[in-house]
């Protein structure tokens, strides 16, 4: 049990340093060595390690430069200690190759022993670990763990922690890199405007001059001025590009740790023999034979758990209530039944499970086990379609599609969206959904995915996420039709013919890039089918028409 306690509290305290790194100021203005200082420090105080730095590579990659060291003993950083490639060759080798060095016995290991009498035995370094740092293809430097006196052995999550730490320097150095290139941008920028108001300046001296020129100079400058937008909105499609890639990834590193914590709860749960639902289950139910039928009864109701109506509810809910009076049990107890998948037919047909005297001992055991999967069911879920669409979010510029168009069920997909919005129409939103039968189309899931969330998203926006929402879908003459209705304030007549506009957005700042409904347009038009809206104030209806086959899909 203490190991488990000291594998979770180191657990919780790497997760608290990734978030800590994550969110650090440095980590977001570029500030690499005010970052590495910030890790250094946190990591050899949390983990007890003697000796924590960050190393990074020169341009010519064949010196690493030490741009922290924290000693933990003295509480002391240093700084500027340099390798040379020729001095190492053989190690250095070892780290372009592979990702991480974890050298137990540094003094052994072919890939550290370059390193003895130079650098371990001076600072008397027992175990050394070395999270080799990327970006993409490009090598940057290394995170350096190192213990000193006593053995150690490096574990798995020790490794991976490494790792995570090294790809949060990486998302600094790629900051770095972009503020620099924003601030050559704001220079040219500036240059470009200096050189407008020298050309204004000459256009006005010569329009004097010659009037007789006048037209000529003005198509002139016109030609001037298109360049030049061409040119800005060259560099920002560039600095998008760069953007998008870094937010993905920065996306990508909590959703690994809430997938990671999600599967390591369920284990803790219901796997682990130290779990209290092991321990109550062996309590209430001694034999093996019981228990069996227990397990069974439990992956029944997982294959249940559904969302039914109002009146299908209160039929289930009296036929429960009826069993539950008739074995002593308060009728109240059926709302929670109802919710884990329970009917008369389950109850029944686990009849020997159902002892008299631990009745609601046995349901209360098996509603927390259903609802505490459900929880962590939808989390694995949304952590799914969070990657999905952070993969999506890559896509927003190009719309480069290499696989084939398979058969897609709109319903489930749209279904999917809706999942993860289940939370605000909990609150004050009512989602009416009006799915009639349709057949399948062929298109691209994944395209289709982030068509239905930016529609959906963009309504609940409109009605500041208190109203009504309608999606209705049907088939007419080959076609499927689905409308996403919401009755929101409507869409000003001012900006109808913009709304499909790249980068046009009435949104505040930070709320909105102007592309959402651009990319709409272009899955719907890649899927050769069309995208209209009507509105008015109190009711805003956008309708996509998908054809069931794509053209020279047909296989006659």
């Amino acid at each position: 049990m203490d190991r488990f306690k000291k594998e979770l509290t180191r657990a919780r305290f790497q997760q608290n340093i990734l978030a800590q790194v994550s969110s650090h100021p440095s980590a977001r203005s570029g500030d690499i060595a005010t970052l590495a200082q910030f890790i250094t420090k946190s990591v050899s105080e949390g983990l007890e390690i003697e000796r924590v730095g960050v190393w990074l590579f020169n341009e010519s990659k064949n010196e690493l430069v030490n741009v922290d060291t924290y000693k933990r003993s003295s509480r002391t950083h240093s700084s500027g200690a340099i390798l040379k490639e020729n001095e190492f060759r053989e190690e250095f080798q070892y780290l372009i190759r592979e990702k991480f060095v974890d050298a137990n016995d540094p003094y052994t290991d072919p890939r550290t022993k370059g390193f003895i009498e130079s650098y371990l035995k001076p600072n008397g370094i027992t175990a050394m670990l070395d999270g080799v740092i990327r970006m993409g293809e490009e090598l940057i430097g290394t995170l350096c763990f190192e213990h000193v006196g006593k053995k150690h052995e490096w574990t798995e999550d020790e490794i991976t922690f490494c790792s995570q730490l090294g790809d949060q320097i990486t998302l600094t150095i790629s900051n770095q890199r972009k503020n620099k290139i924003n601030d050559e941008l704001l220079d040219r920028e500036n240059e470009l405007r200096d050189l407008n108001e020298s050309l204004e300046r000459l256009v006005e001296e010569r329009t004097k001059k010659l009037k007789t020129s006048n037209e000529e100079l003005e198509t002139t400058i016109s030609t001037l001025k298109k360049a030049q937008d061409q040119l800005v909105l060259s560099e920002k499609m560039a600095s998008l590009g760069q953007l998008v890639a870094g937010i993905a990834h920065e996306i990508n590193n909590p959703i690994a740790a809430i997938q990671a914590s999600a599967e390591n709860l369920k284990e803790f749960l219901f796997v682990s023999e130290l779990s209290l639902f092991q321990k109550e289950l062996t309590n209430l139910l001694p034999e093996k034979s019981q228990q069996d039928r227990f397990l069974e009864l439990v992956n029944l109701l997982k294959t249940r758990v559904e969302i039914i109506s109002g009146r299908e509810r209160m039929s289930r809910r009296k036929r429960i209530e009826s069993w539950l009076s008739s074995n002593g049990v308060s009728e109240s107890f059926s709302f929670h039944l109802i919710d884990t998948g329970f009917d008369l037919d389950v109850l029944n047909s686990f009849s020997d499970l159902f002892l008299k005297d631990k009745l609601e001992s046995i349901l209360t055991l098996l509603v927390e086990q259903i609802t505490v999967y459900q929880s962590l069911h939808i989390m694995l879920l949304a952590v799914e379609r969070a990657s999905k669409m952070t993969f999506a979010l890559k896509n927003f510029v190009r719309f480069e599609i290499s696989k084939n168009p398979i058969q897609v069920n709109v319903k489930e997909n749209i279904e999917t969206v809706l999942t993860l919005y289940q939370n605000q129409f909990k609150k004050n939103v009512t989602l009416v959904k009006e799915f009639n039968e349709i057949p399948f189309i062929e298109g691209y899931p994944e395209e289709l995915l982030h068509l239905w969330t930016n529609l959906i998203y963009n309504a609940l926006q409109a009605m500041s996420f208190q109203g009504k929402l309608i999606i209705q879908t049907k088939y007419e003459d080959e076609n499927v039709i689905i409308t996403v209705e919401d009755n929101g304030p409507g869409i000003p007549e001012t900006i109808q013919d913009r709304i499909f506009e790249p980068f046009f957005t009435t949104k505040p700042l930070g709320e909105g890039s102007g592309l959402g409904l651009d990319i709409c347009r272009k899955i719907v038009e890649r899927h050769f089918g069309s995208i209209q809206f009507e509105t008015k104030p109190g009711r805003t209806i956008f309708k996509i028409v998908l054809p069931i086959k794509l053209p020279n899909q047909s296989k006659d």
